[in-house]
């Protein structure tokens, strides 16, 4: 019996390939991958060739830790407690008993005015003074006359009365017993009776002279007192030509003319300048923002000429105002020295104000990068290439600039100017002799 016959699909069917046809496939393939690995090395070779080249750069790392936030601050040495002493009137220079520099106590004697029309006032006023007063003693003399006068002339009508009184009550009793008219009585009590009149007279004379004279007395007295205000007043402008210091300090000026005797000085003329420079302070115009980082109390590093000293602040200003670049709003601080020191008024001060720490931040050095591309990309180094980073920077300090965003820790950036090609997404970086990118 034969054996069953397999149909064959002609799909299932491959066609034979002899030997020689599988070698030049095999060669075919190695020559294709030959030629992409040629084209891929001519890309890089010739890629490379044509990336800009820099070297002399300064790379920096990217690190991470805490970042001290400080704020620079100028100021101005004040002197609250400085004092000018101005003319009282219009004199002459006189004498001078202190120089700039000198330390004076309160009441010191610094300098004393001639004032001529002062002295003659002084003179006219003792004067008058003396007449009044002699005056007052006449008028007191006449008016004592007066009065003595007035008083006896009615103790006398009281004599008289008496007498008048007596004579009435004898005509009285005479008519009685019919010794005397009746008209004899009455003629004695009409004339006691005037006699009384004359006594009342007197009496009110004397009341009224008593009182005229109160008055004049005092309108003298016045006139007087009046006098003796007005050569107070003077001996105290001659005593005020006498220029003493308010305040215990130092002389910081005087004016020229009082070192020249018989100099013109008119009034409200400032003289002398005095200071306590033992309350010195330094007024700083701060950033409004940084102010609200800062509280009464807080202690400063500052410079002021070529002294270092701390100081703790005073006060903060409430009102912000516009900074003279009318960009930033500042406010004023001040700070006094912790420790006793002699500060020219005036002078520059300078101040490092710490406004806070920020822990785990990203920094780099500061750079000539930070001027350049418009502090919004950074080249990072990858082996001997560098590629244009967008970055995002935060706080910027004195040596220090703060990495938002962009890079980590451990990145190495070229730190140098970027000037050159900031228009480069990449750049091929040649170490200088010695030195490895």
């Amino acid at each position: 019996m034969e054996p069953a016959r397999r149909i064959v699909q002609i799909g299932e069917v491959k066609p034979a390939r002899t030997k020689k046809s599988r070698r030049a496939t095999l060669i075919g393939a190695l020559l294709f991958l030959v030629l992409i690995g040629a084209a891929g090395g001519a890309f890089l070779v010739f890629g490379t060739k044509n990336l800009p080249t820099i070297k002399g750069f300064d790379l920096a790392q990217v690190t991470q830790g805490n970042l001290t936030v400080t704020s620079s601050a100028s100021g101005t040495v004040v002197l609250p407690q400085t004092l000018s002493v101005t003319a009282p009137q219009t004199g002459y220079a006189d004498q001078l008993f202190v120089k700039e520099g000198d330390q004076v106590k309160v009441g010191a004697l610094l300098a004393s005015l001639s004032v001529p029309d002062l002295e003659d006032d002084k003179l006219d006023f003792q004067a008058q003074l003396a007449g009044a007063k002699i005056g007052y003693d006449d008028l007191s003399n006449d008016w004592d006359f007066t009065i003595r006068t007035n008083r006896t002339a009615l103790a006398r009508a009281e004599e008289t009365i008496a007498k008048d009184q007596k004579d009435a009550d004898t005509k009285k009793d005479l008519s009685t017993l019919k010794s005397s008219l009746l008209t004899d009585y009455q003629t004695a009590l009409d004339t006691l009776k005037t006699a009384q009149q004359a006594r009342d007279d007197l009496a009110s004379q004397l009341a009224n002279n008593l009182k005229k004279r109160d008055l004049a007395l005092d309108k003298q007295k016045a006139t007087i007192e009046q006098i003796q205000l007005s050569l107070n007043r003077t001996v105290a402008d001659i005593a005020g030509a006498r220029i003493k210091s308010p305040i215990a300090g130092e002389v910081l000026s005087i004016d020229a003319a009082l070192s020249v005797p018989k100099s013109l000085i008119t009034q409200y003329t400032v003289l002398v300048k005095v200071a306590d420079r033992g309350a010195s302070y330094i007024d700083f115009e701060v950033n409004e923002a940084d102010a609200g980082s800062l509280k009464v109390g807080d202690k400063l590093t500052l410079t002021v000429s070529t002294k270092t000293l701390v100081a703790a602040i005073t006060s903060i200003g409430k009102v912000a105002s516009l900074a003279t670049d009318g960009l930033t709003a500042t406010v004023t601080v001040r700070v006094k020295p912790v420790q006793d020191t002699e500060l020219t008024p005036g002078a520059s001060a300078a101040a490092t104000i710490t406004l806070g720490t920020k822990t785990g931040a990203l920094t780099l050095p500061r750079g000539a990068f930070l001027t350049t591309g418009g502090q919004k990309y950074v080249y990072v180094v990858d082996g001997t290439m560098a590629h244009k980073t967008a970055v995002t920077f935060g706080t910027l300090q004195a040596d220090t600039v703060e990495v938002k965003s962009g890079l980590k820790a451990g990145d190495t950036v070229i730190t140098s100017g970027y000037q050159d090609f900031i228009d480069q997404d990449t750049v091929q970086l040649k170490a200088n002799k010695g030195e490895s990118p």
